[in-house]
């Protein structure tokens, strides 16, 4: 099983991982789905795994509306 580490999250349609914002690219989904859980709280999430822009990213959003990203590790 793979481990993945809590990057943020964001309101907004802009959120940079590795210097790239994701949200201005396109994303690819992996076809498979990551169980990652939120530090801030603790709760756990079924989250699809993307690449986009050559990053590959664990991403969904909470249930405040939040988008929660995560990368392996």
């Amino acid at each position: 099983m793979k481990n993945y580490r809590f990057v943020g999250k964001t309101s907004k349609e802009e959120f940079l991982i590795k210097g790239i914002n994701v949200f201005n690219e396109r994303w690819v989904h992996e076809g498979s789905c990551a169980t990652v859980t939120n530090p801030q709280n603790g709760k756990s999430y079924v989250f699809s795994k993307y690449i986009s822009g050559g990053v590959e990213f664990v991403a969904g959003k909470d249930a405040s509306g939040y988008w929660l990203f995560f990368v392996e590790v």
